[in-house]
């Protein structure tokens, strides 16, 4: 996933940097509310992991503005206070979980492949890229007036890249929503089946990989 850590001790943001590097996201840092708020506004990410006590602007008043300009980027608010009302209220204006510091790394990257995990149901009844059609109810997959003959897993990893076109996802992240492994990842696994779905999906290709990151599933250039 995409991750903005918006931390005002550099060395804490480092390491939550180097924790989620090693873990297969692509994280970027600020250090202040204003300049972080700023680069949401900006550029898509997938996760935020938001200091409450920031300074120009504070998680709290960080994540209602958020909220506010309609942005959807999860939120997981980092903060050195305990008290239970302090949660309450970053969930209140949007926040999606909360950490309280200090925090192991491993308890921190469980709550960020948790957070990734969850997604919006698509109220539709199928999901369309291009001319590639995927039918929610009867599993049903054409490109165009031909039918495609997917796998289960095919099928399942053809979903998750569809519900969000144009996202690139981590191999690890394919793992955990396609094999739903939570300790054992097989990234070659991955690659097997993102070289199989490729070429049944045909020309113009649709599934592209973003070196050294991921995968991403996205219409044909004009």
């Amino acid at each position: 996933m995409r991750v903005l850590i918006v931390e005002d001790e550099i060395s804490l943001a480092q390491l939550i940097a180097a924790a989620l590097l090693e873990d297969g996201h692509d994280p970027a840092m600020v250090h202040d509310g204003a300049e972080g708020l700023g680069m949401a506004e900006r550029s898509a990410y997938d996760l935020i992991l938001l200091d409450v006590m920031l300074p120009k602007l504070d998680g709290f008043e960080f994540v209602r503005r958020l909220r506010a300009k309609g942005i959807t980027s999860r939120v997981l608010m980092l903060t050195a206070r305990g008290e239970w009302q302090d949660r309450v209220e970053g969930l209140q204006l949007g926040a999606d979980d909360y950490l309280s510091k200090p925090f192991a790394m491993q308890e921190m990257l469980a709550r960020v492949r948790a957070l990734g995990r969850r997604y919006a149901e698509a109220p539709a009844l199928a999901l369309q890229v291009a001319d590639l059609r995927l039918n929610l109810e009867n599993h049903e997959v054409h490109r165009g007036e031909q039918r495609i003959e997917l796998s289960v897993r095919e099928l399942a990893l053809l979903k998750v890249l569809m519900r969000e076109p144009g996202r690139v996802f981590t191999r690890t992240e394919l793992c955990e929503r396609v094999w739903e492994r939570e300790h054992e990842y097989d990234t070659k696994l991955v690659e097997v089946f993102v070289g199989r779905l490729r070429k049944k999906l045909g020309e113009p290709v649709l599934v592209h990989t973003v070196r050294h990151v991921g995968y991403t599933l996205r219409a044909p250039l004009a």
